[in-house]
This record gives structure tokens, C-alpha cells and sequence, in this order.
């Protein structure tokens, strides 16, 4: 800290007082002519009065004269005993405004006898002006004053960055919970909120993982037992039996293929892409497109699919990304649905909405943002038919959230769940 505040003092001291000398030279070269031809016509007065009082008289008149004046001047008269040596430049003023000036304006000179060559004097009084003393404390008082004040400031300052930097000790120690706080008026506020934005962001990408990982254990744990209890069973298998454990085997295979690619289709939709601009889509082709393939899944199963509105003309958004969450929020609904599915796509002035229910069992108000996590299943269905793996709108969530949206679930009005996407429309 000390070295931080020796640093900037001495910085602002330097640029202070050099600041001052070279303002004070600029007005002295800007001024200074005007103040010399003001003071002239202010001194024309007083040389004419002097020098006709004086003329016609002889030495001896004029000096008792002078002793007379003296009193009512507050300049110092007298006369020279010879005629000064007088240098060009003071030949060209006497001839411009009959009188001399010496001493920077202190002394004047002018000629009251051409003839006999007689000169008056006129000494004013010194300036008033700073010793060299008062002028060296009037700088140190002013250069200590900035100093306590930027010591105050570098004070506070160190404080709050020490608080910063603890905070950044704690997280790197493990401790993402831990949070900084500082005042409001603190300087550097703005970089303690970002700070704990980031700590609280890597504390849920940290737990995020975790959970992940223990999640991704469990799910393994049932397929690699079947097959392992499948091989152990083909092996001392008859013939007849063989063909049907191991179309057993493959299906278990195929399970755990999908159980992987929807892994990799989550985690690659964990970095949000904020400066992204998607093309605009045509929304009605778009969606028709979309709900090709689960029009006939539903009629494999017999439930109803149906698009039951479309309010935007055109869509910004990543289209391959935006037709898998459509897809998950259908196939979801389809599982849970008793005879029918309705999707519509929804706008206003600033929002847009996928809508997509059904008349299943509805989801519970306490559940509504549990289903939303991975491998969140909440009939606990381990039958892969119709379970799942419980990521379908764990990856809806994070491409509503790449379009700076979000998943919103609800009641359907045919009574079961309602699930929508809704995100900005004037991301284009």
C-alpha cells in the first residue's frame, strides 16, 4: 500500500507543481505586456503634474518643492545630481511617452530641464511578494493536504482489494461458497459483484459436475450389470437361447450408445454463445419440419399430435439446437400423455413461446423445477421403454438458455403439463 500511495503522490505532487510554475509563466508571457502599457497610462498623469510644477524653477525651488509634495505622494521625489545614461530602447520610450522605467516599473525617470539637464526621480514602493520561505511552505502545505488525502483513498482502496484478494484465496483454497463484500461506494464494487457472479457460476459449474458424474455412475450401473450378467448367461446358454440374450445384449448396447450421446449433446450446450446472431427461419416450415418425426411416433402409439397455432412468421434462432429442445419437450409429452398433444408457438411484442401439453398426469407445483435438472425422472422408471435417462429437458433448459430464455413448466388446460420455451425475440 505504501509504495501504491508513495507512487501516486509523488506522481500528483510533481504534476501539481509543475502545473503551477508553467500557469504562472503563460500568464506572466500572456499578461504581462498588458499590465506594462496599462501601468504607463496610469503613471502619464502624474509625470505631466510633476513635471509642470517643477518648470521655470531653479534647483534650489524645486527641491523645496518636492519637500513640499512629499508628503501627499506615496512615492519617493528627488532629484539627480546628473543626468542618467540613458540606453537606446530608453531613448525610444522617453520619445514615446516622455519618461523612463527601471527596475520592473519601480523607478521612474524623466527630465524636468532639457536645458540644464535635470532629471526627477519617482521610486515606488516594492511589490509585496512571498519570500522564499512563506513560498516553500505554501507548497509543502499544499502538497501534505493532497498527500492526506490520497492516503485516505489508497486506505480505502487496499482495503477493498484486500477483501478481494482474500476472496480470491478462499476460492482457489476450495471454498466456493465463499463471497466478497464491500461497500456500496466502494471503487471497486463492480469488480467484487463480477467476482462473486464468477465464484457463484464455477461453484454451480463445480457442483454441476459432481452431481453429473454421480448421476452418469448410476446410470451406467444397470446396463454394464445386464451385460455382464448377459455374458455370463450366453456363455452357458443353449443354442436356442443364445440369439435372444444376445439381441438382449445389443439393446442394452443401444442404450447406453444413447445414454452417451445425449451426454455429449448436454455437456456441449454448457457454453452460452451471448454474441451469437442466428438467420431468421421461416417459423410455420419450420415447425412442420420439426414435428415430422414425432407425428409418427404418435401415430405408432396411438396419441394425437397436433399444431394448434403459429403466431410468428419468422424465427432467430439456432434451428437445429431450437428443434432438439422441441423435440424433447414432445417425446416427453407423448410418455406422459393419455390421447393427445398440443403444440403452439406463441408471440408478443418481446417474447416468443413453444408450448407444447398434454393430458397426462400433470406435474406437481413441487416438482416443476426438479424435473428441469438431469437424470431427473420423477415416475423413478427404470424400464427403458419408457423411462428414459431424464435428460431430454435437462438439454430443452440449457438451448432455452443459449437463446437467453429460459423453461418454463406448468398446468395444461387439458390438464396435464405444460411446457414451454420462451426466449427473446429481437435476438437476431
Amino acid at each position: 500500500m505504501i509504495r501504491l500511495f508513495l507512487r501516486l503522490w509523488l506522481i500528483t505532487g510533481a504534476c501539481f507543481v509543475v502545473s503551477v510554475l508553467g500557469l504562472n509563466l503563460l500568464l506572466d508571457r500572456i499578461y504581462s505586456p498588458v499590465q506594462d502599457a496599462l501601468f504607463v497610462q496610469q503613471l502619464r498623469g502624474q509625470v505631466h503634474t510633476l513635471r509642470e510644477g517643477l518648470a521655470g524653477r531653479d534647483r534650489a525651488q524645486q527641491r523645496q518643492q518636492l519637500a513640499q509634495w512629499q508628503p501627499h505622494y506615496g512615492i519617493a521625489l528627488s532629484l539627480l545630481d546628473t543626468p542618467p545614461t540613458v540606453s537606446a530602447d530608453e531613448q525610444a520610450a522617453l520619445r514615446a511617452h516622455g519618461f523612463v522605467v527601471r527596475d520592473a516599473f519601480q523607478w521612474v525617470l524623466l527630465p524636468i530641464d532639457g536645458a540644464e539637464g535635470r532629471w526627477l526621480s519617482l521610486r515606488l514602493p516594492g511589490e509585496v511578494s512571498m519570500t522564499l520561505h512563506m513560498t516553500i511552505l505554501a507548497y509543502v502545505s499544499v502538497l501534505s493536504l493532497l498527500g492526506a488525502s490520497i492516503f485516505l483513498w489508497v486506505r480505502l482502496l487496499w482495503r477493498d482489494l484486500e477483501i478481494l484478494r482474500g476472496h480470491a484465496d478462499r476460492i482457489g483454497a476450495g471454498d466456493l461458497h465463499a463471497r466478497a463484500q464491500v461497500s456500496p461506494r466502494s471503487q471497486i464494487r463492480v469488480i467484487v459483484e463480477h467476482s462473486n457472479r464468477m465464484a457463484r457460476r464455477v461453484a454451480d459449474l463445480v457442483q454441476g459436475q459432481r452431481d453429473l458424474t454421480h448421476a452418469v455412475s448410476h446410470e451406467l450401473r444397470t446396463p454394464v450389470a445386464r451385460l455382464a450378467f448377459g455374458l455370463d448367461l450366453v456363455e452357458e446358454a443353449s443354442e436356442e437361447r443364445r440369439p435372444a440374450l444376445l439381441q438382449g445384449m445389443r439393446a442394452d448396447l443401444a442404450e447406453l450408445n444413447r445414454l452417451v450421446n445425449e451426454l455429449l449433446a448436454y455437456e456441449r450446450l454448457e457454453h452460452r454463445d451471448d454474441d451469437r446472431r442466428w438467420p431468421a427461419v421461416d417459423a410455420l416450415r419450420w415447425l412442420q419440419d420439426s414435428l415430422a418425426d414425432p407425428l409418427r411416433d404418435a401415430a405408432a402409439t396411438g396419441i394425437g399430435l397436433a399444431l394448434c397455432r403459429c403466431d410468428a412468421a419468422s424465427l432467430h434462432v439456432d434451428a437445429r439446437l431450437m428443434q432438439l429442445a422441441l423435440s424433447n419437450l414432445v417425446c416427453n409429452a407423448l410418455r406422459h400423455a393419455r390421447s393427445q398433444v398440443q403444440v403452439s408457438l406463441l408471440q408478443t411484442d418481446d417474447d416468443c413461446c413453444l408450448r407444447v401439453d398434454d393430458d397426462g398426469e400433470g406435474i406437481a407445483e413441487a416438482d416443476r423445477l426438479r424435473v428441469l435438472q438431469p437424470f431427473t425422472r420423477l415416475d423413478d422408471s427404470r424400464n427403458r421403454d419408457t423411462g428414459g435417462f431424464g435428460l431430454g429437458l435437462a438439454i430443452a433448459r440449457r438451448i432455452a438458455e443459449r437463446h437467453h430464455g429460459s423453461v418454463v413448466v406448468s398446468r395444461a388446460s387439458l390438464g396435464g403439463a405444460r411446457l414451454e420455451i420462451r426466449w427473446p425475440c429481437a435476438r437476431g
